[in-house]
């Protein structure tokens, strides 16, 4: 059946190539009637693409090793131990995978805010999957729900909230030759920690994007909120970053991406932690983490990993259980 409108947007299929190990399923309710939500199309360059129409869903399948988690907290400078010494995978690599396949294959959504709740710890070698829940809130507007579970517990529950690049949008392309090749290597190796092809990112259909990725950003948080609060680790409830309508930051600087943390009531119950993020004088993104107390270890005689490991050893009796950074 031939339809009278145009797909809200289209996907290339070839970016999931980018994912190694993965496993990305789509999925359409509406398969089956006459008005799909999703079609298969042959593209003007032979290439295969999704036409998306109304809401859909995606199931995205993955594993992390332990290697893969020990070099991921030594990109994002995590000293927290348990991802070392223990089996807990850093609640940032949990985010990362969340918000990567976004970026990677669907290049022309423009991610304004992450809103991440964790209910559970992820381990190394067991499978997890998130489900990206797709509903458009207007036109321009979208919001997907992601869910995410490990052994049918759920890890964490996400709500992201983005729009479709405006038509004809101009890119600022960031000349090669600008790069700072230690940091653009840093990225590569952080994308390398999680099984999936940089250039995939960073290819762009007509240019290279020489821009930090916004899961890259979004892991910086918790690891610099570990290296602050005193003790080796710290244990994030709440995790929002706000990117609003800023251009991504290019990797060009000196340093790379500096993370500036405020802590904005000391509390018993839990701390509430404002975050920056900048690059030189200019501060790009905002954010905020609801970290329990059990962060600060500093007084207790206890070993950071023996408290941690009591806790964790509830974990399967418990419904409500917060994620490690």
């Amino acid at each position: 059946m031939i339809r009278e409108k145009a797909p809200i947007f289209t996907i290339p299929l070839k970016r999931i190539e980018g994912f190694l190990a993965d496993i990305i399923c789509f999925r359409d309710a509406k398969a089956r009637t006459n008005h799909p939500a999703l079609a298969f199309v042959i593209g003007v360059h032979n290439e295969s693409r999704l036409e998306v129409w109304d809401k859909f869903l995606i199931k995205h399948e993955y594993k992390i090793s332990k290697q893969h988690g020990e070099n991921f907290v030594d990109v994002t400078n995590d000293s927290n131990l348990i991802h070392r010494q223990g089996n807990i995978v850093p609640g940032a690599m949990t985010v990362s995978k969340i918000i990567l396949p976004l970026e990677i294959i669907f290049s022309e959504l423009e991610i304004s805010s992450v809103n991440i709740k964790f209910t559970g710890s992820a381990y190394y070698n067991e499978r997890t999957c998130n489900l990206f829940l797709w509903q458009f809130v207007s036109n321009d507007y979208i919001q997907i729900e992601v869910k995410t579970y490990q052994c049918d517990r759920t890890i964490a529950t996400t709500i992201i909230l983005g729009r479709l690049k405006a038509a004809g949008k101009q890119v600022k392309e960031i000349d090669e030759s600008t790069v700072n090749k230690k940091c653009l290597s840093r990225v590569q190796t952080y994308f390398e920690t999680l099984g999936i092809k940089s250039n995939f990112y960073l290819q762009k259909e007509e240019y290279k994007d020489y821009t930090y990725p916004l899961a890259y950003i979004a892991s910086l948080p918790s690891a610099e909120i570990v290296n602050q609060l005193s003790g080796q680790g710290g244990m994030i409830n709440i995790l929002r970053m706000d990117f609003g309508s800023y251009e991504r930051i290019p990797i060009t600087g000196d340093r790379g991406p500096e993370v500036k943390l405020a802590r904005a009531k000391k509390r018993n119950t839990f701390n509430k932690i404002m975050a920056e993020i900048a690059e030189g004088l200019v501060t790009y993104y905002r954010g905020l983490a609801i970290v329990n107390p059990i962060a600060k270890f500093h007084n207790s005689k206890e070993p950071v990993i023996g408290a941690i490991n009591k806790l964790i050893s509830t974990d399967h009796q418990e419904k409500e259980f917060i994620a490690p950074t």
